[in-house]
């Protein structure tokens, strides 16, 4: 498996499908920010124009447009630039959600704009360096997926499903919306620039492999020196290349990756301490009990006794 798809399955990327809407004549919300998600808008039809006060971002998303704002940070759509928005609370209020559950606003006979709207979670470890290296505003141009034919024929399904009465058509738009998460980091990737931190690093061929190293045999007792030999690098040019791109050592890392599969061991599996210590790389049960006390704050039996 690729970094990358190793990194998706351990952030346990999901999507959650708020609602499609049709907008008309003139409106705005104001979206509050919001922690350790990512917010989605995919527009099937129309057009908006779309604000982030603090970043002092403004930009119109027209058909085929994608915004994901990975950091949650408070937004604006509205129907023109001049257009004051109101709290989501409130606008939500005086709108109408119809049979197929389309948040309807203004008359439906004028000029429209359809939004998906939704947010990813990340459920596997909302601070895994990964995540902090991402910007905070993605927007991929309907123009930008032409290398991409099967991505606006995406949108097409999501538009079409999000309105239709089938059943499981919720959970089908959830599993669309994810996948366009996975092809819009791929088109970010592909046209930044400025990319940096774990990004910069899943594509560094040499120190990629050291990552899939770590990933695949968590339990093995890795040095530096072995890391650095996988990359092809002297232990001093991969460590200093390794925090200068993800801001921690390589040695930091595996252990975070050893804390991370050990929450997830003590929580979904009935292993003992002593199993779930050695399956991560521990031999030591008493050194692994202090570690992750340090590192999470709780003991491993306290730790999984917690509520999920």
């Amino acid at each position: 498996m690729d970094i990358l798809s190793e990194i998706l399955d351990k952030i346990q990327l999901t999507s959650s499908y708020w609602y499609r809407t049709s907008f008309a004549g003139e409106w705005g919300i104001k979206f509050p920010k919001e922690n350790n998600i990512a917010k989605f808008h995919i527009v099937t039809h129309g057009e908006f124009c779309f604000e982030a006060p603090k970043l002092k971002i403004k930009a119109l998303a027209e058909q085929g447009d994608i915004l994901i704002l990975f950091k949650g940070m408070e937004h604006n759509l509205t129907s023109a630039p001049k257009v004051k928005p109101e709290s989501e609370i409130s606008f939500r209020s005086k709108a109408n959600l119809s049979n197929t559950q389309i948040l309807e606003y203004g008359d439906q006979n004028k000029l429209k704009a359809n939004i998906v709207c939704g947010h990813f979670n990340f459920n596997g470890g909302p601070d895994h360096p990964f995540l902090s290296s991402l910007p905070n505003i993605v927007h991929i141009k309907g123009s930008e997926n032409s290398h991409s034919p099967w991505l606006t024929m995406l949108i097409n399904i999501i538009e079409h499903e999000s309105k239709s009465n089938q059943p499981g058509r919720n959970t089908l738009v959830r599993k669309l919306t994810e996948i366009i998460f996975i092809q819009a980091l791929r088109v970010h990737m592909h046209k930044s620039e400025k990319r940096n931190g774990f990004l910069k690093l899943i594509e560094n061929p040499n120190i990629s492999k050291t990552l899939e190293a770590i990933h695949h045999q968590i339990e093995r007792k890795w040095g530096l020196k072995e890391l650095a030999e996988i990359a092809g690098m002297s232990r001093t040019n991969y460590s200093i290349r390794f925090k200068e791109l993800s801001g921690m050592t390589p040695l930091d890392y595996l252990t975070y990756c050893r804390i991370e599969k050990a929450k997830k061991l003590l929580k979904e599996t009935t292993k003992s301490i002593p199993e779930v210590s050695e399956t991560v790389g521990y031999p030591s049960h008493e050194h692994f009990q202090k570690l992750f006390k340090r590192r999470v704050g709780q003991t491993p039996s306290v730790y999984r006794k917690s509520k999920p």
